[in-house]
């Protein structure tokens, strides 16, 4: 309805629509109905803020990159055809790059690449083509880098998105009441 509704509170259906045997219901609250109009007439399960633009579904993947350098700088090259610049975010700071890239409409490529040497961040820059980002990194001294990134490194295990923690309709917890 507008940006004034936005602070009101959204009473919807979260799950899909059945319409199975004659009945219509709801996935989520599974109060079945035989008449069509009383099933548009339902209230919402559920409130929660309005969202006004869909939840886009996005996939998390892994693109192939590569690298190479010249005396004084070093060129990280990430293969993602068609790359939404909107939808980007390459951060960095000395010894860190961060790419979130999003492209061919639905897939994102997120990655923090631990750099070998230490960069001049405000002389570097970002290029985005059709095929590929390529992201030029200017050294802060003109020392060949054995490798694109720090050997010593130990990434932390990546954090569990919300959305991918799925529990199974059959899942029973296994409480023993008996022990309270």
């Amino acid at each position: 309805q507008g940006p004034d509704t936005d602070l009101e509170v959204c009473t919807h259906h979260p799950g899909a629509p059945v319409f199975h045997e004659g009945y219509k219901y709801w996935s989520c609250c599974c109060i079945k109905t035989t008449d069509f109009d009383a099933f548009l007439d339902q209230k919402g399960c559920t409130t929660a803020k309005h969202r006004w633009i869909p939840k886009q579904d996005k996939k998390k993947v892994a693109c192939r990159y590569d690298w190479h350098q010249t005396g004084n700088s070093v060129v990280l090259t990430i293969y993602a055809k068609t790359s939404n610049p909107d939808s980007c975010s390459i951060e960095a700071n000395q010894t860190v790059v961060s790419c979130q890239i999003q492209f061919e409409s639905n897939k994102i490529f997120r990655r923090n690449f631990h750099l070998w040497g230490v960069i001049n961040v405000k002389q570097s820059s970002v290029n985005m083509v059709p095929t590929k980002v390529e992201i030029t990194l200017r050294k802060a001294d003109q020392v060949a880098w054995g490798k694109l990134e720090d050997p010593n490194y130990k990434p932390e295990p990546e954090p569990v998105e919300e959305d991918f923690l799925e529990i199974p309709e059959s899942y029973q917890p296994d409480w023993d009441i008996n022990d309270d």
